[in-house]
Order: C-alpha cells, then structure tokens, then sequence
C-alpha cells in the first residue's frame, strides 16, 4: 500500500509504532528510505514481534509452515517456551478459528492452482510439482515457495511424492554449519547449527504398513503417524521433546528452538487434516475431486519421521527409498464426502 502511495507523488508517512519499530523499519527499508542492512536471523524460524513473546525461543516444528496460525493458537498462554520446551503434557493450544483453516485463496483460484484432482495420484502430482514451484501455494504452507533449505532436498521430495507420500513440511540433516551460514545460519557470530533429517507427509493405511515394517529396524529413526480420529502410533519409547534444531555459541547454553512432541504433534493434526476438509469445499460435494480429498482425510495418516543421526545427510531418504510402496488408487471408488 506505501509503495502506491508513493507511487502517486506522496513520499511523507507517518507510523504509529507502539513500541514495534522492527516492522516499521522493514517498511521503511522496502520503500528504499533507509538503507537495507543483512543480519543473520536470531533463530531458525521468524519471532513473533509481540512484546510478550519477546524471549520465546522454542517451537514445535509442525507449524513451520503456518506460522500465523501458531502464534493464533498459543497467543492465551501465559508464559512462552525459554530455553527447553518443558513438560510434554503441559501445552494447551486454542481452538482452531475459520480463519486458521481456511483456504488462503478464493474457490476460484484454489481451481485454478489444483485443478480438479480425480484420484491420489493426481493429488500426489500437484504436491510434487509445487516442489518445483510450478504451483505457488498448497494448503498446508503460507509460504509461495519452499524455503532455501528445504530446496536443497527438493529432488527427493518430489520423488516421494510422486511415490505417494504427500510431503508437508520437511529439513535437511545439517552437521555443524556456521552461524553465518546464509542457507542454514541462526544465532550469534562464531557459533555452529546442526539438524536432525526431519519428514512429514500424508501416507495411505497400505503404504503405512509398509513403511513402518521397514523402519521399524531403523534404531536412529522414530516416528509418529496418527489419522484424523486419533489412532496413534509411533515407536518411540518417551513423551518427552526431541530437539531437531539446536545451535552451539560463544558463551551460551545449548539452544534448542525447535522440537518434535505429541502432543503438540495431536494438536497440529486435527489443523492438518480439516484443511482437507477446506479444499473439498472447493467442489461440489458429489463430485470425484471432493470424494478422493475427503477419502485421504478420513482413511489416510499423517506421519512426522526424525532421523537421529545428523551426521548421516542421506540416511533418511535412503530408508524411504527402499521402501516398496502400493498403489492407492483404488481406494476411491468408494470415497465418502
């Protein structure tokens, strides 16, 4: 909106920062005021600008992607993770609103960027080609693009996809990187990140069988898959957080901003499979692309992989490759809407 106002000769603006002058620099620093300055970010994924979450510095990973509707979802807490995540059982997280479930595109353009999907496997086609951002959006992430990171893997997510695993959000291992880094770097000068190999996708009750027969032998990987009624499974053998991102500094304790948890996973799920429910609204309800979305959301999991050892780059790809996996097709002919 400033640069129209700019744009039609007006070049005098007044902001009411309330104490947010971060946003209102930014503003300034698009429209070329002042002068654009790089810094490295102080965590792995963007702080919320409000005063009372100022020294949060730990998330679940599961929101990566919807961010806007984390900070919705947790904005009644009192207190906010600093340093650890705490007890597994202590997170109560609001009610999702229509807002933070909603398509954040019309029904028109949802047809426009999807289509009119018949079966899993044009489903799994459209994920795959927003991998190579022949799409710009998928329900499950606010970003128009993957991250820088996460396009580094980008090939063997679109593999997977194709396969039939519907990725959703995704890192790569990442074994002692410079804070500076511009690709994975977080946090103060001279320190060293690392990261657990991290996947999450949609997966059919077929595939899951034998996905979890195979990993099952895997001593470095846990997982967690649950469906939309909340059966879970998961081979791990605690409650409490695995930290997938942590960073080494000067001076400072270890810091752990980003986790994998269930319950935070149980809670994100009933967010992940209603946006489903959103895209089938899409359609008419009779319809073979509103009965294949709502096919997925009842009969299908949703499953978070951590694979432990950072020090193996290719591990966990390697393990999903050598997986046989069936096709779904047939079971959408019976789709229910």
């Amino acid at each position: 909106m400033c640069k129209e106002i700019k744009a039609a000769g007006i070049n005098g603006f007044h902001f009411y920062t309330l104490n947010l002058e971060k946003s209102t620099r930014l503003i300034l620093e698009g429209l070329e005021f002042v002068a654009h300055h790089e810094k490295v970010r102080s965590l792995p994924w963007n702080p919320s600008l409000s005063k009372k979450r100022e020294k949060e510095n730990v998330r679940p990973i599961f929101w990566k992607n919807r961010i806007k509707s984390y900070v919705t979802r947790t904005e009644a807490w009192d207190e906010f993770p600093n340093g650890r995540w705490g007890d597994s059982r202590s997170p109560a997280y609001g009610e999702m609103d229509g807002y933070g479930t909603s398509l954040k595109v019309t029904a028109k353009e949802a047809i426009q960027l999807w289509g009119h999907p018949e079966t899993p496997k044009d489903v799994a086609i459209l994920f795959a080609r927003y991998c190579y951002g022949e799409i710009k959006s998928i329900p499950w992430s606010d970003e128009s693009s993957l991250y820088p990171e996460t396009a580094e893997i980008r090939d063997e997510l679109e593999k997977l996809n194709r396969r039939g695993y519907l990725t959703i959000n995704s890192q790569p291992a990442v074994n002692g990187v410079r804070s500076d880094d511009k690709v994975h770097g977080w946090g103060p000068k001279n320190g060293y990140v690392y990261q657990k190999a991290y996947l999450e996708f949609f997966i059919s009750p077929e595939n899951l069988t034998e996905l979890v027969s195979r990993i099952e032998d895997v001593s470095q990987i846990t997982y967690y898959a649950v469906n939309r009624r909340g059966d879970l499974r998961t081979n791990s053998q605690n409650d409490g957080p695995n930290a997938v991102t942590w960073g080494v500094f000067v001076g400072k304790e270890i810091v752990q901003p980003t986790v994998v948890e269930v319950v935070s996973f149980m809670a994100w799920k009933d967010e992940a499979f209603e946006l489903w429910s959103e895209w089938a609204k899409v359609y008419e309800p009779s319809s073979t692309s509103a009965k294949v979305l709502s096919t997925i959301r009842d009969e299908w999991f949703l499953i978070n992989i951590v694979h432990n050892d950072f020090q193996n780059p290719d591990g966990l790809f390697r393990v999903l490759d050598s997986v046989k996996t069936v096709d779904s097709q047939a079971s959408v002919t019976n789709g229910r809407s």
